[in-house]
């Protein structure tokens, strides 16, 4: 006598399935929505300064350029005809921007990487701990960014240092290092590395000078126009 095998009913388990797949394409969809409706995601220009210890990188993300500029300083770097210099506070480095090199950003965002920070903020993107603020972009640069909506809350959260980076800032240089140009540029001051000059009142400072056509050459690259 043959006995006959029992079909599989795989139509629960397929039901089952769609419905996880549909709640998950929900939340993933009402999630994306209300980062992308913020006025820092939908904002045409955002500035992103990033510090490491005595190193600064400057994010100007310009959406209607497609395109993101860094351009890579030290802290302490001077300039005489506004006497402002990098001094690792939020308000003063992004004045100092804004002021030296002419460019008003009314989003921006701080991020302190100092301490530790970069390689844990790296890794936690990248998977990898990032050497410098170069190679953080770079590695970002490179990132698929598909489950980020879901990823860059905890992100944002594990940061110790000082910062205003929020969900919506943090997704929108995310997709904006992956869809656009990336150009780099190193700041150049007059001397390789800072002085240690004697001001008075104030004691001992370290500063590096910037001159006008670093100046002018940082302006074009960043693209205003006077």
């Amino acid at each position: 006598m043959r006995i006959k095998r029992r079909r599989r009913n795989f139509f629960p388990l397929i039901i089952t399935l769609l419905v996880v797949l549909g709640v998950f394409s929900i939340v993933y969809y009402t999630m994306k929505t209300s980062l992308k409706n913020s006025p820092v995601y939908s904002a045409d220009k955002v500035l992103y300064i990033m510090r490491n210890n005595d190193n600064y990188a400057f994010l100007l993300v310009d959406s209607t350029l497609e395109s993101v500029k860094v351009l890579y300083s030290v802290k302490d770097l001077y300039d005489p005809e506004t006497g402002k210099y990098l001094r690792g506070d939020p308000i003063d480095d992004y004045a100092f921007f804004k002021d030296v090199f002419k460019v008003d950003t009314p989003q921006w965002r701080y991020v302190d990487l100092s301490n530790g920070e970069l390689a844990k903020f790296s890794k936690a993107l990248t998977g990898r701990e990032a050497k410098s603020l170069g190679d953080l972009i770079r590695s970002l640069k490179r990132r698929s960014g598909i489950f980020d909506v879901f990823i860059v809350g905890k992100v944002v959260k594990s940061l110790s240092g000082k910062s205003n980076l929020d969900n919506s800032a943090l997704l929108k240089l995310l997709d904006s290092l992956r869809k656009y140009d990336l150009d780099e540029r190193t700041i150049k001051g007059i001397t390789k590395k800072p002085v240690l000059i004697e001001i008075e009142g104030e004691g001992n400072q370290k500063r590096l000078y910037i001159d006008t056509r670093e100046k002018d050459g940082i302006k074009e690259f960043l693209g205003v126009k006077e």
